[in-house]
C-alpha cells in the first residue's frame, strides 16, 4: 500500500493514471474503486483542494473514455459524471479535514451531505418506490427468466425494500467516502507524519447530540413507520459504526492487547457484516454517552497495534 501512495505522489500524471485505473477496475470489482478515492484524498490532504479537483476531473475523463469503449452505447459523459460524483465529494471532505483537523466535523459533514441527498431524492422523484422496484427488475429480472414464481417473489421483495433503498445507497456511499478518506489520511501519515493517524482515529467521538438524533430517528422510523426517518438513522449509524471500530482500536492500544483481537474483529466483519455493523454501531452509541475511553488509562507502551 505504501508503494502505491509513493507512486501516486511522484507526479500528477501518475496520480491521474492510478485514480482512473482504480475507477475502471471498480467497474468489474466495485470494492476496488475506493482505492481511487483514497488517492484523491491523499492528494487533497497533502497538496490541497485545487490539485485534488484537477486530478478528479482528469481521472474522470479517463474513466469516461474507458466506459465509452467498454460499454457499447454508453454516452461519454456518463463515465465522466460517475467519476466526478465519486471523487469530488472526497476531495471536498479532504479539504475540510485538512483545514479543521477534525474527523468529527468532517465525517458529520459527509453524513449531512448524504442525508440531504436522500431528502432531495424523496422530493424530486414522484414515485420513488416504483422507480426502485422498476430499476431492480431491470437489473435482476433477467436472472429469474423461466421462473414465474421467482419473478413475482423478486418484485414483491423489491417493493418491500424500495422505501429504504435510497438511504441504504446513501449510507453505502458515505461509508465508501469515509473509508477512502481514512486510507488517504493513513497514507499521508505513513509517508509524512508517522504516528499521527493512530492517535486521531483512536480519539474518534461523535458526541451525545448525534447519538440522540440517531436514536430518535430510529424510533420514529420503527414506530411510525416512517421510512425516511429510518434511512436518515442508518446514515447516522454509519458514523457510530466507525466510532465503534475506533473504540476497539483504543481499547486494544491502551490495554496493551495483542493485535490479534483487531484481526478477529475484521474477520467477523467480513463474515457477518450486518450483525457486526449493528453491534459496533450500538457500541459506538453507548460510547457517546459513557465515554469509555476516558475511563481508560494512557496507552500502554507494550501495545501491539500499529500506530501509523
Amino acid at each position: 500500500m505504501r508503494a502505491l501512495a509513493e507512486f501516486a505522489m511522484k507526479s500528477r500524471g501518475r496520480a491521474v493514471g492510478a485514480v482512473s485505473g482504480f475507477g475502471i477496475a471498480g467497474l468489474f470489482l466495485p470494492p476496488v474503486a475506493f482505492l481511487g478515492s483514497a488517492l484523491v484524498a491523499l492528494v487533497g490532504l497533502r497538496i490541497g483542494l485545487g490539485q485534488a479537483l484537477l486530478v478528479t476531473v482528469l481521472a474522470a475523463l479517463g474513466l469516461g473514455v474507458a466506459m465509452f469503449f467498454l460499454t457499447p452505447g454508453a454516452p461519454l459523459f456518463a463515465g465522466v459524471l460517475a467519476g466526478v460524483v465519486q471523487w469530488a465529494p472526497v476531495a471536498l471532505l479532504a479539504e475540510l479535514l485538512r483545514r479543521t483537523i477534525s474527523w468529527r466535523l468532517t465525517l458529520q459533514a459527509g453524513a449531512g451531505l448524504a442525508g440531504l441527498g436522500v431528502v432531495l431524492v424523496h422530493l424530486v422523484v414522484p414515485d420513488l418506490e416504483a422507480a426502485w422496484a422498476e430499476a431492480g427488475m431491470v437489473l435482476l429480472g433477467p436472472l429469474m427468466e423461466g421462473s414465474a414464481t421467482g419473478v413475482q417473489e423478486l418484485e414483491a421483495g423489491l417493493r418491500r425494500a424500495a422505501p429504504y433503498l435510497t438511504g441504504l445507497m446513501a449510507g453505502i456511499v458515505l461509508l465508501s467516502m469515509a473509508l477512502g478518506l481514512l486510507l488517504g489520511r493513513y497514507w499521508q501519515a505513513l509517508l509524512y507524519n508517522p504516528g499521527a493517524f493512530g492517535e486521531e482515529i483512536r480519539a474518534l467521538q461523535f458526541g451525545r447530540g448525534a447519538s440522540a438524533a440517531t436514536l430518535v430517528l430510529a424510533g420514529i422510523g420503527h414506530l411510525g413507520p416512517i421510512p425516511l426517518a429510518t434511512e436518515l438513522a442508518f446514515i447516522l449509524a454509519i458514523l457510530f459504526f466507525l466510532q465503534g471500530i475506533a473504540l476497539m482500536h483504543a481499547l486494544t492500544f491502551r490495554q496493551g492487547m495483542s493485535s490479534f483481537w483487531l484481526v478477529g474483529m475484521y474477520v467477523l466483519l467480513a463474515l457477518a457484516l450486518p450483525q457486526m455493523f449493528l453491534l459496533l454501531a450500538t457500541i459506538g452509541v453507548i460510547d457517546a454517552w459513557a465515554d469509555i475511553r476516558s475511563r481508560l488509562g494512557p496507552g500502554q507502551p507494550g501495545g501491539n497495534e500499529p500506530n501509523s
